[in-house]
């Protein structure tokens, strides 16, 4: 009888699957709201739904940040009739790019192009954990199974989860306090799970139109820029190892390939000696440094809020890594 509320909790959640890692999906981003999903996960398991059908030979991996480098402009600078697909995660690991090369290859298929979209905040990551974030099984040949699906039963289990899913549900209305529970998609609309890229074209058209940064917005900005130099995160070994590895599959796939270092607004520079290693691993004409203060990360224009900046900032720092080419 004790047992009878956790099964049907249980049953629930297989049933209804909130964060889409029970059931296969030929589109995962079909609704505006609901359970925040796992954005690893969802281009990992879209990327093998269609891998065999469009043979992508191109890919940019990243976290959240490297989805305003739009596979429509990228065409400008690598072969046109590359496949291209935007293998993104949220957060972002050194091993989570690793993981998705790996992958790639272990299904037979071709690297020849690749973009690179990191930051500090990705480096200092071997890997992560915690429900948004954690490796999909599959990238980890399955060794991390139960607690990948632990970690989301979990969050299940929360009742200011179940209770805020469940208003969601029955009213469809996606409420203030309802952040932090749950993700307003507002973008989800504009998905292509061809490519895997999610535009923020609501966005971009409340900035065209000059009524984005209102006084809510603007105080997303506040006191964010703290100018400094990043904490030294490859100094341990396993990071750069993680780093070797990836030059290892860009070296077996002749790989054409560039890393950028993301401007971003809290204006932190990349560590120098980080910088160095990455400089060694790669070479010094892959890796290309935006970080810290700058015209771009001096203007909040630049950004949709303070952590994510615009298309046009990655529109022009493709024009200048691809510009020797």
């Amino acid at each position: 009888m004790f047992a009878i509320p956790f099964l049907i909790l249980l049953g629930c959640y297989i049933w209804f699957d909130p964060f889409k890692v029970i059931w296969n999906y030929d589109i995962y981003y079909i609704k505006g709201d609901g359970g925040s999903l796992n954005r690893n996960f969802v281009s990992t398991m879209n990327y093998l739904n269609r891998y065999k059908q469009h043979h992508y030979d191109s890919f940019i991996f990243g976290n959240s940040r490297s989805l305003c480098y739009r596979i429509e402009e990228w065409k400008k600078y690598i072969p046109q009739q590359s496949s291209c697909y935007h293998f993104s995660e949220s957060g972002g690991s050194i091993n989570g790019i690793y993981y998705k090369l790996r992958l790639i290859d272990e299904k037979g298929e071709k690297i020849r192009n690749a973009l690179l979209v990191m930051d500090y905040t990705l480096l200092r990551h071997l890997e992560q954990d915690g429900r948004p974030f954690i490796m999909p099984p599959v990238l980890d040949h399955y060794r991390n199974f139960l607690t990948f699906h632990a970690e989301h039963f979990v969050q299940w289990m929360d009742v200011r989860f179940l209770y805020y899913w469940t208003k969601y549900e029955l009213t469809g209305k996606f409420t203030p306090e309802m952040t932090g529970f749950l993700a307003k998609g507002t973008n989800y609309q504009y998905y292509d799970p061809v490519t895997n890229e999610e535009p923020r074209l609501w966005e971009d058209s409340l900035i065209a139109a000059g009524n984005y940064y209102n006084k809510s917005r603007l105080k997303e900005f506040k006191e964010k820029q703290t100018p400094s130099m990043a904490r030294e995160y490859l100094s341990n070994p396993r990071q750069r190892d993680g780093l070797r590895d990836i030059r290892r599959m860009f070296d077996k796939h002749h790989t054409d390939y560039r890393i950028v270092i993301s401007p971003l607004y809290d204006q932190v520079q990349l560590n120098t000696n980080d910088l160095q290693i990455l400089y060694d691993i790669f070479g010094r004409d892959r890796v290309f440094d935006f970080s810290g203060v700058n015209k771009w990360t001096s203007d909040y224009h630049n950004y949709y809020e303070w952590s994510h900046y615009l298309p046009a900032i990655a529109d022009t720092i493709m024009a200048r890594v691809y510009h020797d080419k």
